[in-house]
């Protein structure tokens, strides 16, 4: 992706937007949006964008429908799917997403090298090591072609809305990942089984709290900070809770320290630990209109 310099540009005014992940950001891990964040998000001074690992169904019944349910009533652009797939979202007295910029991984790689992925991805979720417990269900799919990514889960992703039974399981594989590091053992064998797809910049993350995330650098989270950047924005914040090594939002903080020129980069990157945080930090960001949040 190339980057561009607009250190030499005086903004005539200062645009600025946040972008925000949606699982462990704006809702509760995989479940839908609160009344809180949504008066929140109804009360910010600067436009909102979305940067979500998930897909526009994961969005739709997490975040957007319960954001419409809570009143709200405007235009913002969900950049899904890891970034690179965009949809224009205006909620009025009916929800309807239209679809702006896509990028497929398929056509990127050809069919016969994405098929390869396809393969070693399922040999690496057999293999005896990443075998999980009888106490851990397999609940849908282990391997989801998100179009522009593909989402690993070694517990699998259910068709429809989790059931209890399904966020409970959840909580029993996160617990198991936290105390026997699966996922991080499970992240450094599948990089080491793609590594001949790197040229390709086939990148893999932790996506969430159970999954794996594999992306084409570009095509990832640093592409909606660019979109912006290039649409004139001059400011723009992005907050969401995988800012780290390994995170899916890890794309963010490269992007940051690959920025070109004197001038210091016009994104900067909030981490935090929970959706809860999230409020908290737009309002110490003085984008939240205190009157009418009240």
């Amino acid at each position: 992706m190339a980057v561009v310099d607009h250190s030499n540009r005086e903004p005539a005014t200062d645009r600025r937007a946040v972008i925000l992940d949606i699982d462990n950001t704006l809702t509760p891990p995989r479940r839908p949006l609160e009344a809180d964040m949504a008066q929140t998000l109804r009360s910010l001074s600067i436009p909102f964008f979305l940067g979500a690992g998930g897909d526009l169904r994961l969005a739709l019944e997490q975040f957007i429908e319960p954001l419409h349910e809570f009143g709200y009533r405007g235009t913002f652009d969900a950049f899904l799917c890891n970034g690179p797939t965009r949809y224009r979202c205006e909620l009025s007295e009916t929800i309807s997403t239209r679809l702006i910029r896509g990028f497929e991984m398929r056509q990127h790689l050809g069919e016969e090298r994405f098929e390869e992925v396809l393969r070693i991805i399922r040999k690496v979720l057999d293999l005896d090591e990443f075998k999980l417990p009888d106490s851990i269900g397999i609940i849908g799919d282990r391997i989801v072609d998100r179009i522009s990514m593909i989402n690993v889960a070694p517990i699998g992703r259910p068709r429809v809305r989790l059931t209890s039974e399904a966020v409970a399981n959840r909580e029993v594989f996160r617990r198991y990942d936290e105390q026997t590091g699966f996922r991080r053992r499970f992240l450094a064998r599948l990089s080491e089984d793609l590594a001949p797809f790197a040229a390709d910049g086939l990148f893999i993350s932790l996506g969430g709290e159970t999954s794996f995330d594999i992306v084409i650098n570009g095509n990832d989270k640093s592409f909606p900070l660019q979109a912006l950047l290039d649409e004139g924005f001059d400011r723009v914040w992005y907050v969401g809770d995988a800012l780290f090594e390994g995170g899916n939002d890890e794309a963010v903080l490269k992007f940051i320290q690959r920025w070109p020129g004197a001038r210091n980069c016009p994104v900067e990157a909030i981490r935090v630990q929970s959706w809860r945080d999230t409020i908290g930090v737009l309002d110490n960001l003085g984008i939240v209109k205190r009157a009418a949040a009240r």
